[in-house]
């Protein structure tokens, strides 16, 4: 299974799910998001981790694949995606995070 995939690859997925795992500090304090995430706390991730497929219309299948992202695409998106393919979700981590997003010059979005 694919654990990490790129703001190119990204920018070409169809039907996908995009998690932002910034720490909440560091969330916070930015004001965009790349177009369509939901936020989770990576510090509370076995409380919602399970109910995402409920939530999030996220499938056990691989039809609707998973991208955390975080600032710069190491340990906390690399954490949550492991996290969430130990459950069986389809989850992979965006390379670069939205710090590398932004640099492709990705799609990005008001903090709803």
């Amino acid at each position: 299974m694919q654990t990490s995939i790129t703001s190119e690859e990204l920018a070409d997925m169809g039907d996908v799910t995009i998690l932002d795992v910034r720490k909440k500090p560091a969330y916070d304090e930015d004001t965009v998001v790349i177009a369509g995430p939901a936020w989770r706390d990576p510090a509370t991730i076995d409380d919602w981790a399970s109910g995402l497929v409920g939530d999030l219309n996220v499938d056990k299948d691989g039809d609707r694949p998973v991208v955390c992202y975080c600032v710069r695409g190491h340990e906390v998106s690399q954490g949550a995606s492991e996290e969430l393919r130990r459950l069986g979700i389809d989850a992979r981590y965006l390379e670069g995070g939205i710090d590398g997003w932004k640099a492709t010059r990705g799609r990005l979005a008001p903090k709803p």
